[in-house]
């Protein structure tokens, strides 16, 4: 019992999408795993996987990101119109516009917070007006993009990019000193100082990391939905908060960080707004229930004194 309740944090999030699958696949008398709905929950998992994976690397250092709807937005915009004003342009090449432009905001939203030495929430936050503003300005609403996009929009690549992705994010989230400095820093970030750690390199560099996922996600997106909406990536912020802290990972960083906690926290969010739907509930009481389990896995898994909850 003693090992389970230490364990809680890593336990629960299986436990909870265990749950999820058996409960709505009862109710739903199998029909949610339906080939065609199955490709639905696929698609939506698919983008908030890598933007939570990437947020969780700025998560674990302690840092805060509101902007990364708006980024992912600005991204796939601008990419859409550089695309549609170039000549016989590969639509290849728009993942690297998307990645470089996704780059140049979290940088800038990187150098702003590192050296201005102000608290990410207000950083990512005004990113996030910035970016939707720009988006408004400069476009003219949706964004049509033509019929070879669909070549992107194939399950066999977008697979293998995502396991090549989570691989890596593994490998550097876990195997790696900039992981564990990164995670370090996010437990305690002056005892980091003061081993030697480079806090502002390693805090960066997180920067980089999710500036690439949110690229690569803005990319896919465009392929499967073969346009570009205004307000594409809107709330998006809310729910890799969401996914993350289902997955079991608190929103202050720290040691017990991982790329497991998006992972498992993404799945349960869209098994869970898929499966009320299939099941008849309204989107209004499935934000409530969305609520009651982020409560309760909250409750379960943030350490607690006498005086309420503690940071992590």
């Amino acid at each position: 019992m003693e090992l389970i309740k230490r364990n809680a944090r890593t336990i629960l999030p299986f436990v909870g999408l265990a749950a999820v699958i058996l409960i709505l696949l009862i109710i739903s008398g199998g029909s949610i795993f339906a080939p065609g709905n199955l490709n639905n929950i696929l698609d939506q998992s698919y983008t908030l996987i890598l933007l939570a994976v990437g947020c969780s690397f700025l998560y674990a250092h302690g840092g805060f990101d509101l902007a990364v709807g708006g980024i992912y937005g600005l991204s796939m915009m601008i990419s859409g119109m550089i695309f549609l004003s170039a000549s016989n342009m590969s639509i290849w090449l728009a993942l690297p516009l998307c990645i470089l432009v996704s780059l140049v905001c979290y940088i800038l939203m990187g150098i702003v917070t590192i050296k201005l030495q102000l608290p990410a929430f207000i950083t990512s936050l005004c990113m996030q007006f910035i970016c939707r503003g720009i988006v408004t300005t400069i476009s003219n609403g949706n964004i049509n993009l033509p019929s070879t996009f669909s070549a992107g929009d194939d399950w066999v690549i977008k697979i293998i990019v995502l396991v090549v992705l989570m691989v890596a994010a593994y490998i550097l989230f876990h195997k790696t000193p900039f992981g564990k400095y990164n995670r370090a820093i996010g437990e305690n970030a002056v005892a980091a100082r003061q081993s030697g750690i480079n806090i502002d390199r390693v805090r960066l560099l997180a920067y980089i990391i999710v500036a690439v996922l949110v690229g690569v996600a803005g990319f896919f997106a465009m392929c499967s939905a073969r346009t570009v909406a205004t307000l594409a990536g809107s709330g998006f912020e809310m729910d890799v908060i969401v996914a993350v802290v289902l997955g079991g990972m608190s929103l202050n960083g720290g040691m017990d960080s991982s790329v497991r906690a998006p992972i498992i926290g993404t799945l349960i969010v869209k098994l869970l707004e898929n499966g009320l739907v299939i099941i008849g509930v309204s989107s209004t009481w499935s934000d409530f229930v969305i609520g009651v389990v982020f409560l309760f896995v909250i409750l379960f898994t943030y350490k607690r004194n006498k005086s309420g909850f503690l940071p992590r």
